[in-house]
């Protein structure tokens, strides 16, 4: 999982247990890994082409995680289809794992 990639992760399971918070990102990190080479590839570039920006912003100390939240909304919003389903994976990826943790912690 490329670093950008762990802090959207990361920032949309804000409200997730922080004791479960590493298996939600763990599970998003499987997920990725186990897609299939060119479509990993088509991920990982919008990864780095759409993480110059906060990262940037980041350096100069105007990013903090609320701002991160907020950059996924406007991405979110794109009228960019790729764009917008940059954001819609990784949030549907930590949707999934969610599920599949509360399914794991239920008897």
């Amino acid at each position: 999982m490329l670093p950008f990639e762990r802090q959207v992760v990361t920032a949309l399971a804000r409200d997730v247990d922080e004791h479960q918070r590493p298996r939600v990102v763990a599970y998003v990190d499987a997920a990725l890994r186990s897609m299939p080479e060119y479509l990993r590839a088509g991920v990982a570039a919008e990864s780095i082409v759409l993480g110059t920006w906060p990262r940037l912003q980041r350096a100069v100390g105007r990013l903090d995680d609320d701002g991160l939240v907020t950059w996924l909304d406007r991405l979110e919003a794109s009228r960019i289809d790729p764009v917008r389903q940059y954001v819609r994976l990784l949030s549907s990826l930590v949707l999934f794992a969610r599920e599949e943790l509360a399914t794991e912690a239920a008897p």
